[in-house]
């Protein structure tokens, strides 16, 4: 259908080299967008446009640290005087501390918000005073289950994920006069490079047998509504927070 086709837009998918991000890279392309993946690890981000332009599609790499404003605003103007412009923005990069609590030290804390939150903000500020001017864009961040409920040991990777709902909820409201419709996706659980380390034996287990679905998600699953929240069929959609988590929260925790 023409309402969920993505051809002539630019995309700019932050931290798309791997992960969640890599494939939402690969669904946005074949929906039909110009891609821009965009991060810190060069090799990974050649990687995933490999991929896209093997499978017939168009993608290219920017080099982006989105701890750096300076490296941030660099990236985005670049990406313009290449493409013109960002039509649709996602923010995928994050970090994950497992740690108890009263553990966790101010470094450690700081380096996961720094990343997960304030990294999405400067990013969604670079791009948004862009898309303004444009009278429209979509941007998409990535939320996740601790955006709504206390994960074990994951203070500070909650906090910076609530902190992106309240984030996509604000810009939302503040956008929506110039066309822009801001949303985000909040995945379950899903065995990536980011996850993999602390997703072992009773815990898998238990997220398993707290899902619904009795499976985890797959990378590839996470496409079809990265999809939906870039292309015309969300238009009237904004502040949103869509859950991807084979009925985790639903179901309750």
């Amino acid at each position: 259908m023409d309402l969920f086709s993505l051809e002539n837009k630019v995309a700019l998918v932050v931290g798309g080299g791997s992960g969640l991000g890599q494939a939402i890279a690969e669904g946005l392309a074949d929906a039909g967008a110009n891609v821009i993946v965009s991060g810190r690890n060069k090799e990974k981000l050649q990687e995933t446009v490999g991929k896209i332009k093997g499978a017939g599609k168009k993608a290219s790499e920017i080099e982006m640290d989105i701890l750096d404003k300076k490296s941030v605003d660099e990236a985005i103007e670049l990406a313009l005087k290449k493409f013109g412009r960002i039509d649709i923005l996602v923010n995928s990069a994050g970090i994950h501390l497992k740690k108890s609590t009263l553990e966790v030290t101010d470094k450690e804390w700081t380096d996961v918000i720094d990343t997960n939150l304030t990294g999405s903000f400067r990013v969604c500020r670079a791009v948004g005073k862009k898309m303004v001017e444009a009278k429209s864009g979509k941007i998409i961040n990535i939320a996740s289950l601790g955006s709504f409920a206390a994960l074990t040991d994951a203070a500070a990777y909650s906090a910076s994920k609530a902190g992106i709902m309240l984030l996509t909820k604000n810009l939302a409201v503040e956008l929506a006069p110039h066309n822009i419709q801001v949303n985000a996706i909040a995945p379950g659980v899903f065995k990536t490079a980011l996850n993999e380390k602390v997703l072992n034996g009773p815990r898998l287990e238990r997220i398993i047998n707290n899902t619904p679905m009795k499976r985890l998600g797959k990378v590839e699953e996470i496409s079809g509504t990265a999809i939906y929240l870039a292309s015309k069929a969300s238009d009237f959609v904004t502040g949103s927070i869509i859950n991807v988590d084979g009925g985790f929260l639903a179901w309750g925790i």
